[in-house]
């Protein structure tokens, strides 16, 4: 996946969360920190059920717009509080307050450019 395309599935991905009403929804631009990643997209849901709302959000998205599956899922299956979809060169941390809170990725990656999710 080039650059561009990397950039923008995450901002599709984002706007996605946004669609759904997640929270201090964020792009992190990790191409310098990270060599496996490129982006970070970290939201914030009410609970449980708002979360899996933005991941299936974000499943339709890949199925319909790029017409795959997300390969790798964390904490979907156990009713997690931090759901993780791996989408390759884009990541997506989905969290509710109190676990985003906790593991603090925003603090680990405060280095790290954000990107501006608006069209």
């Amino acid at each position: 996946m080039t650059e561009f395309d990397t950039k923008e599935l995450a901002l599709l991905c984002a706007r996605a969360c946004d669609e759904r009403k997640g929270e201090d929804i964020r792009v992190l631009d990790v191409r310098d920190q990270l060599p496996i990643v490129d982006y970070f997209i970290l939201a914030t849901g009410r609970n449980r059920r708002h979360l899996r709302s933005m991941a299936d959000e974000i499943r339709r998205l890949q199925r319909d717009r790029l017409g795959k599956d997300v390969p790798r899922e964390e904490g979907s299956n156990d009713g997690g509080r931090w759901l993780l979809l791996d989408l390759g060169d884009v990541i997506v941390h989905l969290f509710d307050a109190e676990t985003r809170s906790f593991y603090d990725i925003d603090g680990l990656w405060a280095d790290a450019p954000r990107v501006a999710i608006s069209a």
